[in-house]
């Protein structure tokens, strides 16, 4: 999921937005179907200085029961781009997050944070594949996970949100957030990624696939840490 959820994975846009003082978005759930592709932003990191929420910490994204078995029946596997890595029994993604690991919140296009590394799907079948290396936490105005996806081998010229989640999730639903004193750490848990219509369509098309938007492709979790592990 750099997942930085992997990725991600815990990258929940509610401490972003209290650290900088963005507007509050509104707590209805996101409509898939409003969801679009975001339009003219770069497909490449900025190397520019920017601030993160945090110096370090660790993200990671559990992957769906339904959406594994899916991908199994279809020969699919998830194969991971570093600094991304795989769970135990190949069950999810994670990554190490925070400034020191290269993430940071885009102040140009603002209202994401990049992620370095990523993953590919790949049927084992037809070779067909599906691929986000490098990725954005989308947190203002739309919230999800976005990037430019590579399709077969295509990679696209304009940023794509492929799941979204919800500001009430990320801030009560799953695991909540939380205080940890003994790590001097925020963290979240379990936050709930659904696929756009994007997101499934570019799935399928080149897996093979049946997803449809609103699908769980799994749980976002991690830690936002102010000390060293």
């Amino acid at each position: 999921m750099r997942i930085h959820p992997a990725l991600t994975a815990l990258l929940a846009a509610a401490a972003a937005l209290t650290s900088l003082g963005a507007p509050s978005v509104a707590a209805a759930p996101t409509n898939h179907a409003l969801l679009a592709p975001a339009a003219d932003t770069s497909c490449r990191p900025l190397n520019l200085p920017s601030p993160y929420v945090s110096p370090w910490g660790r993200a990671q994204v559990a992957l769906n029961p339904g959406f594994k078995a899916a991908l199994d029946a279809s020969a699919v596997t998830v194969t991971p781009i570093a600094p991304v890595t795989s769970l135990p029994g190949d069950t999810g993604l994670t990554s190490a997050i925070g400034s020191t690991a290269g993430s940071y919140i885009d102040l140009v296009d603002f209202g994401r944070v990049y992620y370095k590394g990523g993953w590919t799907f790949t049927n084992s079948v037809t070779n067909g594949t599906w691929t986000a290396d490098d990725f954005w936490l989308r947190f203002f105005p739309d919230q999800g996970l976005s990037t430019c996806p590579t399709i077969n081998g295509v990679k696209s010229t304009t940023e794509q949100t492929f799941v979204s989640y919800t500001l009430p999730d990320a801030l009560t639903g799953g695991g909540g957030w939380g205080l940890d004193p003994t790590k001097v750490a925020v963290k979240t848990a379990k936050v709930p990624l659904k696929l756009t219509p994007e997101g499934a369509e570019g799935i399928n098309r080149a897996l093979g696939t049946a997803f449809r938007a609103g699908d769980e492709l799994g749980t976002l979790s991690g830690e936002f840490r102010y000390l060293p592990a």
